[in-house]
């Protein structure tokens, strides 16, 4: 079987005159420019060059005057970036830092290539999309197709081990020739992107044999074109609902017999791109409709040994289930209590000043948990995400009993009983204004909650400039007035 890496009859390959140009430079500059309003240590790192963001922006006009002269003679040559160890949710991950020019470039071409090949990447694929895409879009769609039917699905979940190290230079760099024209200069410049080079921690200067610079823009692009055989190939299979985030597969048919051989496509194309699925997320499984009494576990097992029964799956942070309802799995249930319990023993210091009043106590324990769900930046949005999926409102009423619980611990410092109710009751709570998920849901669903993330993240900052004035008679009262003032 060959690797299906054609272009459409209906796009052109792509040259650096029909993407670039300066404007494009300055948007991706612009977007570079973003990065301190939402990950300021973002900002202060440093490749092998030692400058941040702010050493570059300080002339920045000059840099990226530059960077387009560079560019526009066919000068611009990537640096080699800084390879970097990080630990996130106990996974090794090597990071590649490159200096501030190149990321700009990097994002420059991402946003012009993933913008003109936009309706060549496959419908399927819905991560780093132009548009119209995104991890919501892929959820829904996964919620609407086990939605319309009841009847039997059976299940293939594949997760593509260390997918970014693991893409093989000669044939992105084939497929790349079907999509771009090889005597160009973009050619040239993303062939440079593929076979990048960078220094180890012991400062040892390397080359790449393999994968995509994990950390950088581009190779989101990359990862995408690299994986559309694959989509292009599981397309072909009628009644098939596949979806894929990134390097994580999902794909689900009425038909045993499909499901068959759509997971023996898969991992044929997979050993094409020499890829491999990561053993311990492999999953094939089945949803079998219930009907009747339970039936005791020995005289309940599953008919099909390869596609087993089970109640339930977890897929991008949501837990799918048999009778089609959507809630929160246990390790995200227990990641949004955190978010409220972690908020409120920051405020310890706090809770020790007001002393062992339990009605003064609560109410600062409301307000600490009414800005976690309404102006913090990072819960607010992971929040949000899984409200906006999730429809089990038994589970949501829990947790929003949950939520009243702590607060009354704190109040009365002796720990989640439920005779606090007695002393401090449920509807008094409300009253105080403690939120409910639940109604936050009802709301984002309803769409009464569309205030933009920058709108908050302004907010936020107008609110973190006046707390630093030592005096409001000796410094304008903040940056409100300053934008007043300047325009």
């Amino acid at each position: 079987m060959e690797l299906d890496f054609s272009l459409p009859n209906a796009r052109r390959k792509a040259t650096f005159e029909s993407i670039y140009s300066e404007v494009a430079l300055y948007r991706a500059a612009l977007k570079t420019y973003t990065k301190p309003l939402f990950r300021w240590r973002a900002a202060l790192s440093r490749s092998q060059d030692g400058g941040t963001l702010y050493d570059f922006a300080r002339s920045g006009h000059r840099n990226l005057n530059r960077i387009h002269r560079r560019l526009m003679d066919r000068s611009f040559h990537p640096r080699e970036g800084i390879a970097r160890q990080y630990h996130f949710n106990g996974k090794a991950r090597t990071i590649y830092i490159f200096p501030w020019e190149e990321r700009i470039v990097d994002q420059m071409l991402f946003q012009t290539l993933n913008r003109y090949f936009h309706s060549a990447i496959s419908k399927h694929s819905y991560a780093y999309r132009h548009t119209g895409f995104g991890i919501d879009a892929c959820q829904h769609r996964i919620a609407y197709e086990l939605k319309k039917r009841s009847g039997s699905f059976y299940f293939t979940k594949r997760d593509i081990s260390v997918f970014f190290q693991s893409i093989d230079h000669t044939i992105l760099l084939e497929a790349l020739k079907s999509w771009i024209e090889p005597t160009d200069y973009l050619f040239q410049l993303v062939t440079q992107r593929v076979r990048f080079s960078f220094q180890t921690e012991s400062q040892q200067s390397m080359c790449a044999e393999k994968g995509v610079p994990f950390g950088t823009s581009i190779a989101c692009f990359l990862a995408n074109v690299y994986l559309l055989p694959l989509d292009r190939s599981m397309e072909k299979f009628p009644g098939l609902t596949y979806c894929r985030y990134a390097d994580d597969v999902l794909q689900f048919t009425p038909s045993c017999d499909t499901a068959v051989k759509a997971r023996d496509q898969l991992h044929e194309v997979l050993n094409r791109l020499k890829l491999k699925s990561k053993p311990s997320h492999e999953l094939d499984f089945s949803f079998q409709p219930r009907t009747g009494p339970r039936l005791p576990s020995r005289l309940n097992a599953p008919v099909d040994t390869e596609f087993p029964d089970r109640p339930n799956f977890r897929h991008l942070g949501l837990e799918f289930r048999r009778d089609r309802s959507i809630g929160l799995s246990r390790d995200k249930l227990r990641k949004i209590r955190n978010l409220f319990r972690f908020a409120l023993r920051r405020s310890k210091q706090k809770f020790e000043r007001i002393g062992d009043q339990p009605e003064p106590r609560a109410n600062h324990a409301i307000a600490v948990c009414c800005r976690v769900i309404g102006d913090g930046l990072r819960s607010v949005a992971i929040i949000d995400y899984y409200l906006k999926h999730v429809d089990d409102e038994s589970q949501l009423r829990l947790l929003d009993r949950w939520l009243a619980e702590e607060v009354l611990s704190i109040a009365f410092q002796n720990g989640h009983r439920k005779g606090n109710f007695r002393k401090l009751p449920f509807a008094r709570l409300r009253e105080m204004g403690l939120p409910s998920l639940r109604h936050r849901r009802r709301l984002l669903n309803h769409g009464h909650l569309k205030a933009s993330f920058f709108v908050l993240r302004t907010k936020w900052l107008i609110e973190q400039e006046r707390g630093r004035l030592p005096s409001r008679k000796a410094f304008s009262p903040g940056l409100e007035a300053a934008a007043t003032k300047v325009s």
